[in-house]
């Protein structure tokens, strides 16, 4: 099993990095964009359907390492005056309906990218598709860390990562609000 929460590591690392170079390339799309626009009086036709396709995908990809990592905004306070046995229950239980909304999330992602793969951008003349499979990607991936964050921390507890809900109580009052 630590293989493999290796080899989960690995490869959310590898779209985290992705999501980075999708982001300086979107910084260069943008700017050369504006750059042409205002000072050369030359818009460049393609420049928003690039940066849109280019924000998708980078926000969808990093929503998959955010999920990895457990650095999604949690609220931590009230859980954490729950009794140690229900934090672990409340955290695997949460983790449970997101697993049950990232796998519907995935199914109608996949049915809209397939419903509109016969659509075309009207500049860039590619595939709706690419667009809407962003979310597919995306949601895949989730629904693929938060099954094995379950298994992790209902079968092996010792190898979870340390989560939200099992900080200190000191830790969390570090925060405003306990909001993380």
């Amino acid at each position: 099993m630590e293989r493999v929460q290796r080899l989960v590591d690995r490869a959310v690392d590898s779209l985290a990095l992705l999501a980075g170079v999708l982001m300086a390339v979107l910084t260069v799309v943008v700017t050369v964009g504006i750059v042409s626009r205002y000072f050369f009086e030359l818009p460049i036709r393609s420049t928003s359907e690039r940066s849109g396709l280019l924000f998708a995908w980078l926000v969808f990809l990093a929503a998959i390492s955010v999920t990895h990592h457990q650095d999604n905004i949690a609220v931590t306070y009230f859980r954490g005056r729950l009794p140690a046995s229900l934090q672990r229950v409340s955290s695997v239980a949460v983790k449970v309906l997101m697993l049950v909304f990232a796998c519907f999330m995935t199914y109608s992602s996949i049915i809209l990218a397939m419903a509109v793969a016969d659509q075309k951008m009207p500049v860039l003349q590619i595939s709706t598709a690419w667009l809407n499979g962003s979310v597919a990607v995306a949601f895949a991936g989730i629904t693929l860390v938060l099954f094995l964050q379950i298994v992790l921390e209902l079968f092996f507890p010792h190898l979870a990562k340390k989560d939200a809900q099992e900080e200190s109580l000191a830790d969390q009052q570090d925060r405003v609000g306990g909001i993380e």
